[in-house]
């Protein structure tokens, strides 16, 4: 083991280093790593401790067992579509399952999640859908189906809180946030005898909605998807991440206090909360996008779930960023997010046992253009193509689509294409097996904290490069593997108005499935108290229904057509009275347009629309101050009565006033009594009315002149 030993102290100096080193440090961490010199002066230094530390964690390495650097190049392999990654649109789903994943929702995202309960109860359906498997921040869209909806400041939980129409009044929903504080919801506990107060989701995120049972012919008005709307509202994430800076928990999506947390919290492992303030100062800073507005360089927004690997984790959340991690020598998980740092660790021929340079950009892996799927605000927080970055262009190019399901900006998206089309085409890969100064990239530049990059000056081949750590592999105490592309300091720079590709576009257009509503829309009265419906002809895919109801009342009468049409007739209705009137289509699947129009139209109902025939030998004779008129109804079977009006010193019918309707029979004669109508000139006329109040033709005026008595 002394030999061991001497071997180390030997490949410390300078013999075989281009620069001086100081040994003492790096024997005794690599003698801890390799558990020699126990009991020794050796042991008991900082070094030999981290040296343990290191290897106690790097055999069961976060990443996969003995990799314990890793940057973009490697990573980007991991972005490509598979199952256990799935898309932002197949969470925004609430589906019941005996055994669910915990989800960790990290900045804002929009989506659903598992049952924690259902049930039916009172005409209700009562659901718990479960956000996250920890406290969130809150909700800052709510979604029912694909529809965002607000909600009233209603307390009661036994009245509705959705306040959008044609949903209100249909539903609540009452959030809950994971508190320690958190409390069993009351509306749940009275409706269910089996939910107590125990029941508080306490350390879980979701809510407790009911979804009312609705008139039939407005059911697939309020849930269009033919049943409960899957709720899947845009929230704000896990609001208990450490800041080091402030000292403070709280919620934030920037991004390197969403790796430091997701390490801790999930992982289980240490970071240095030193190196963890710096980079997150680096991912607050300010960057201008194409549509000249300002925003934070890295922020990280999605979800995790306990059904993905650690590696895909990883995968996404420092792809997103462009991050590099790595064991740090102190047995701690360490990170840089994206940016350019320039290297002042030196590889030369000395330091490689092994060396393997590839050169060119041509490889099967290389590709022409390249677009990231994201997470799209505009798109309904869905995953979305962001515009493609062409690096060359070819008549068949070489396409890759990244999966970045933790960006929710293009411009992020943008600036991480451009990393991995880089990274991907770089001119030289460097495949190699070196020593211990493989410790120096996992420590070199200072309390621990790694080198990203290198300079290899290599003589024998002639070439001096900056190069990017893709991946470090620790394959014994003395040995690592080392694989690194070459790198330029412009791959890091980023001019958003020349480089930024144009990002797709978003409009609200009439999708292929909606349905129209049925235009120029008209009812008339019928003989025998019924209305006809018109309408313009519609699809023949569609079928029509008509709804009415009396003027002033709250109650509508549904009829159907059978298949589409341009008319229907509706009957047994109140003679005199006014109706009001809708329709819409209906597809064969149940889908409708809305009611139209709106207001309704409003027709009143005729019995009898024929008038009757006229009257004759109209005249009047005065008694008394009294106005007696008598007329000769026609022997017409429509004849129900007449009509008088009266005008006072006019003989204009404009000026007349109804005074009395007559009912009658037909072919008799018939009087009317005007009482003391006073002392002027009174013009008065006639006309015969059916059972319907059809007036006929009008007779008249006949005048009057009525004088005060004398003494």
């Amino acid at each position: 083991m002394r030999r061991s030993l001497l071997a180390l102290a030997f490949l410390g100096t300078t013999a075989l280093t281009p620069a001086p080193v100081s040994a003492a440090p790096v024997v005794a961490f690599v003698a801890g790593s390799i558990g020699v010199a126990s009991g020794t002066a050796l042991a008991a230094s900082a070094a030999y401790a981290s040296g343990a530390a290191f290897a106690a964690t790097a055999v069961g390495s976060f990443v996969v067992k003995t990799i314990v650097a890793v940057g973009l190049s490697a990573l980007a392999s991991s972005l490509a579509p598979k199952p256990s990654l799935p898309p932002p649109a197949a969470r925004m789903v609430n589906f019941a399952q005996p055994v669910s994943y915990a989800e960790f929702v990290y900045g804002r995202t929009r989506k659903g999640g598992p049952l924690g309960f259902t049930g039916f109860q009172n005409g209700r359906r009562y659901y718990v859908p479960i956000l996250a498997a920890h406290p969130i921040e809150g909700v800052f869209e709510h979604w029912l189906d694909e529809r965002t909806v607000t909600l009233s400041g209603e307390a009661d939980p036994d009245v509705s809180n959705v306040a959008t129409a044609p949903i209100a009044g249909y539903g609540r929903v009452d959030l809950f946030e994971g508190g320690s504080d958190q409390s069993a919801n009351t509306g749940l506990v009275s409706a269910f005898e089996e939910i107590t107060n125990a029941h508080d989701f306490r350390g879980l995120s979701g809510a407790v909605i009911w979804a009312a049972r609705p008139p039939q012919n407005a059911f697939t008005e309020i849930y269009p998807g033919g049943r409960q709307w899957a709720y899947a509202p845009v929230i704000d994430g896990k609001n208990n991440i450490f800041d080091p800076r402030s000292g403070a928990r709280g919620y934030t999506n920037n991004a390197a206090l969403v790796i430091a947390d997701w390490v801790v919290s999930i992982l289980g492992r240490g970071v240095d909360w030193d190196e963890v303030a710096d980079e997150a100062d680096v991912c607050d800073q300010v960057v201008t996008n194409a549509d000249g507005g300002t925003q934070k360089r890295w922020t990280l927004n999605g979800t995790l779930s306990d059904d993905q690997t650690y590696e895909d984790q990883r995968a996404q959340l420092a792809a997103a960023c462009d991050a590099f991690i790595y064991e740090r020598t102190d047995g701690k998980v360490g990170f840089t997010v994206g940016r350019w740092i320039e290297p002042d660790l030196i590889l030369d021929d000395a330091d490689f046992f092994a060396l393997e340079l590839s050169q060119g950009q041509w490889g099967a892996d290389a590709p022409d253009e390249i677009s990231a799927v994201y997470s799209e605000p505009e798109n309904s927080w869905r995953e979305t193509p962001s515009g493609t970055w062409v690096e060359e262009e070819k008549p068949l190019p070489v396409r890759d689509e990244p999966q970045l399901y933790m960006i929710n900006s293009h411009n992020q998206a943008a600036r991480v294409i451009k990393r991995i089309v880089k990274t991907k085409r770089a001119q030289y890969q460097i495949r190699a097996t070196i020593g211990i100064k493989g410790y120096e990239i996992l420590g070199g530049r200072g309390k621990g904290r790694a080198n990203r990059f290198v300079r290899v000056v290599h003589k024998g081949l002639g070439i001096d490069q900056f190069f990017e750590i893709g991946e470090l592999v620790r394959e014994d105490a003395m040995t690592f593997t080392l694989v690194a592309n070459s790198v330029k300091k412009l791959d890091f720079g980023f001019d958003a108005a020349s480089e930024e590709p144009k990002r797709p576009s978003f409009e609200s257009v009439t999708s292929d499935g909606s349905v129209n509503v049925p235009a120029n829309f008209t009812g008339a009265a019928q003989d025998g108290g019924s209305l006809l419906f018109i309408w313009a002809d519609q699809d023949a895919a569609f079928r029509q229904e008509v709804r009415y109801r009396e003027t002033g009342t709250p109650y509508w009468v549904g009829v159907s057509t059978t298949q589409s049409t341009d008319r229907i007739l509706v009957g047994g209705l109140k003679d005199g009275v006014a109706y009001q009137a809708q329709i819409r289509n209906v597809s064969a699947a149940g889908t409708a347009s809305a009611w139209s129009p709106d207001p309704p139209i409003e027709v009143g109902v005729i019995t009898d629309s024929v008038a009757p025939g006229d009257l004759s030998g109209f005249n009047l004779v005065e008694q008394s101050g009294n106005v007696v008129l008598s007329w000769l109804a026609a022997n017409d079977g429509h004849y129900f009565g007449a009509r008088i009006y009266r005008a006072s010193g006019s003989t204009a019918f404009a000026d007349a006033i109804l005074i009395h309707t007559e009912y009658g029979v037909p072919g008799d004669g018939d009087d009317h009594v005007d009482p003391q109508p006073g002392y002027a000139i009174f013009s008065y006329w006639a006309e015969p009315i059916n059972g319907s109040g059809v007036a006929g033709t009008r007779i008249g005026p006949i005048s009057v002149e009525l004088s005060i008595p004398g003494p």
